[in-house]
């Protein structure tokens, strides 16, 4: 077929995090339908394995712990060399995988001559930081938009009323749970009492994750007699030193892991923990949830975004419909069967499939634009 889709280029400039792991899962399933695949990202970009099958461009440099004004200066100065790298590679899409400074990153797309789809990892920032840019006005400028809840399909609708949005399921993360980590080893090395109930609190911490209802529900299990660990693991992208303080002034049973958590120690976390905790205020989507359910951890979650239609798909642990301390530690304490060994999951063969059709969908619009 002579207009067959042939080269995708993926834009995840930032290079760590789940966002950076989607790419990489993405990249993996679009070249195994044999499209030629290139990711643009920055020098942390680590693929799953040392020979991926695409191309990886990397003129982004930069520290995590470099001030944000300086991680903008350098981003600001990757976006020509990417724009040209685009340029001599004339693909048929340039796919963007959210956007973390919309001010600066638009930059990229703007008057590309490929067909341009962004999936939307984050509906709005989840800080209000005005110099960051607006999403909105970032998501507007895309052939095609992805979202991965019907969720957050509504809330950029709303904003968008125009946009053309399709939802395609956000992918279960099997490719990062292939170690095998012994649950009494993983709590040696984590420091866990062998016999406790521990809940994972897992990812990078930020507001909008509800850590201090966490805390609460830990120290209500407490005041009722209930043993309840809490295993905070993550790097922090606020000031948690308040909470850190009120653990200790409280006694409260939390053992800190504050920092990134490299992807060959992600096993050991989850092996460790008897169920994941996620009780967040406000959120798109997470992949966090994906990652437990690769683990096979029942995950216990608020109906915040689109964690309920992803608990649907995978139904191991439950929905907080109250958000309050006491029924999240009664649910962090429930006992939970055996999940399903084949249970209903979104394998990247078929985020791959759905992800292509929205490519030819995209690429038919345009050419009837061409036309018209």
């Amino acid at each position: 077929m002579a207009n067959r889709l042939k080269q995708v280029a993926l834009i995840e400039f930032f290079g760590i995090g789940g966002t950076a792991d989607y790419t990489d899962c993405l990249a993996r399933a679009l070249a195994a339908r044999g499209i030629r695949v290139s990711v643009v990202t920055s020098g942390l970009f680590e693929p799953l394995t040392a020979d991926p099958p695409y191309e990886v461009v990397r003129p982004f440099t930069y520290s995590p712990e470099q001030p944000k004004p300086f991680k903008a200066i350098q981003l600001l100065r990757a976006i020509g060399p990417a724009r040209a790298y685009l340029e001599a590679l004339g693909p048929d899409i340039v796919h963007a995988q959210g956007t973390v400074l919309p001010a600066v990153e638009r930059l990229l797309y703007r008057g590309l001559r490929p067909v341009t789809v962004c999936t939307v990892h984050d509906a709005h920032a989840h800080e209000r930081r005005p110099w960051l840019g607006s999403f909105t006005h970032f998501y507007r400028n895309f052939d095609r938009l992805i979202c991965h809840s019907e969720s957050t399909r509504r809330r950029v609708t709303a904003a968008l009323p125009n946009a053309r949005i399709a939802v395609v399921p956000h992918g279960l993360y099997a490719p990062l749970a292939t170690a095998e980590v012994d649950r009494e080893a993983a709590r040696r090395q984590l420091d866990l009492r062998p016999d406790a109930t521990v809940a994972l609190f897992f990812g990078f911490i930020r507001r909008y994750k509800g850590l201090e209802l966490f805390l609460d529900a830990l120290r209500v299990a407490r005041d009722q007699g209930r043993e309840l660990v809490g295993l905070v693991a993550g790097r922090p992208l606020y000031d948690v030193s308040p909470l850190v303080r009120r653990v200790q002034r409280e006694g409260l049973p939390v053992s800190w892991q504050l920092r990134f958590i490299a992807r060959e120690e992600i096993a050991s976390f989850f092996a460790a923990a008897d169920v994941v905790a996620l009780p967040y205020v406000d959120t798109s989507d997470s992949g966090a949830f994906e990652l437990a359910a690769a683990f096979r951890r029942p995950v216990v979650v608020t109906d915040a975004g689109g964690l309920a239609e992803a608990f649907a798909r995978y139904r191991y642990g439950a929905i907080l419909w109250e958000r309050t301390a006491a029924a999240l530690a009664d649910a962090l304490l429930a006992r939970y069967p055996e999940p399903p060994l084949h249970g209903p999951t979104n394998s990247w063969d078929a985020v791959a499939e759905r992800t292509v059709a929205v490519y030819e969908q995209a690429r038919g619009l345009r050419q009837e634009a061409l036309a018209g």
